[in-house]
């Protein structure tokens, strides 16, 4: 029978996600042996894989007396599945683990093995626990953090962010070109176009959306900033006073930008800037507290899911979830716990797969989901989804 229900599992998971819609399942398997199989039907197909893996702290786990956190080969087994997740993994894909201090620095070396420390993107702190509420008398030193490590398969992919608009008031420059025959040279691979005094105007006017923004090229602009560097090295030494158009520095705008050169009266040469690619992202922070959030953290899920030990707030999973997928993509989450990332998943419209190698854990994820179809989860809001298991 047992053997049956493996087989069943093995090949529900080699069947690929639909194209379109949202597609959820859970299973009861241990997480090396569940992301071995996935790679068979889902190679490259995961947005996010989340991993909350035992964090091996050599305890008994609070109120689970039965759960002792310690295993010799925890090293071993992570190696494995953090291998099998960078193979799950889309191109552009990211992987998060969860970890206290104990083992952070195991798991850092582990996945740098596997994706390359240049994938490394950042350690994120979370804050658990008020520093004033000392309640293990007979630990060493109160910790009050766990640990977020982000990889990124891609190291030139970025996080998902939200854009912030351009002051318009800035932009009140228009530039008029008097002719058509302008000095043609190739810079840098670049067929830019020069005007020389007389041959062009720069207006100022009321600030409009189809209007340009200035900016002096000096200090950062000038060293730190792709415009202001290849002005210094490339546009300065043509002389005094020119209007230069060079394609390709606002590829997502215009499509090209103008500078103008140094004159007799000012020394920093001049870039404008158009409202296409003006706004700037409004970056993620790595400065995550939940002290006030977690002591509540069980009524999460409604009734039946009081998974006293490292459940995770709802709203951290949020935040992974906004900043490293979109709507309809493929999440991982093969250590499932209490079923907080799947449960995140449906209410964001991600699809997922979760597993957790314990009955137990099981057992509370199918009330969690339970309580969610039915509106009895924190959030009182009905959801309809199916499941496959």
């Amino acid at each position: 029978m047992i053997d049956n229900v493996i087989q069943e599992q093995q090949q529900a998971v080699q069947t690929p996600p639909p194209a379109e819609g949202n597609n959820y399942k859970l299973f009861q398997q241990e997480a090396a042996t569940l992301t071995r199989t996935l790679i068979t039907g889902y190679q490259e197909a995961f947005q996010l894989i989340y991993l909350d893996p035992p964090y091996n702290t050599k305890r008994a786990r609070g109120s689970r007396k039965h759960y002792r956190d310690r295993s010799a080969h925890w090293s071993e087994q992570l190696h494995e599945v953090v291998s099998n997740t960078y193979k799950l993994l889309r191109r552009q894909g990211f992987l998060v683990l969860s970890i206290n201090q104990m083992e952070l620095f195991n798991l850092k070396h582990i996945c740098d093995t596997v994706f390359g420390s240049e994938c490394f993107i950042g350690l994120f702190p979370v804050k658990i626990r008020h520093s004033e509420r000392q309640l293990m008398i007979n630990a060493t030193y109160h910790d009050v953090y766990e640990y977020l490590l982000f990889y990124r398969k891609d190291k030139q992919t970025r996080f998902y962010t939200e854009q912030k608009h351009p002051r318009l008031e800035k932009f009140d420059h228009r530039i008029e070109t008097l002719t058509d025959q302008p000095e043609r040279r190739t810079i840098q691979g670049k067929e830019v176009e020069i005007y020389h005094p007389g041959q062009y105007k720069i207006h100022r006017e009321e600030p409009a959306v189809h209007n340009l923004r200035r900016y002096i090229i000096a200090g950062k602009l000038a060293t730190a900033n792709w415009s202001g560097e290849f002005f210094e090295s490339y546009l300065r030494p043509l002389g005094d006073n020119l209007l230069v158009r060079v394609p390709g520095l606002e590829n997502e705008g215009l499509g090209y930008r103008w500078f103008q050169t140094q004159t007799a009266k000012r020394s920093s040469g001049v870039y404008f800037q158009s409202t296409l690619t003006a706004g700037r992202p409004v970056l993620p922070t790595n400065d995550l507290d939940f002290t006030e959030i977690v002591p509540n953290v069980y009524k999460e899920g409604g009734e039946g899911i009081d998974f006293k030990d490292s459940k995770k707030p709802e709203q951290l999973l949020e935040y992974i979830l906004s900043i490293t997928t979109r709507e309809n993509d493929l999440v991982g989450d093969f250590y499932g716990g209490s079923g907080t990332t799947l449960a995140r998943c449906i209410k964001m419209k991600r699809s997922c797969i979760t597993s957790d190698n314990g009955a137990e854990a099981i057992g509370i994820i199918t009330r969690r989901l339970a309580n969610l179809r039915e509106g009895k989860d924190i959030d009182g809001i009905s959801y309809d989804f199916t499941l496959e298991s």
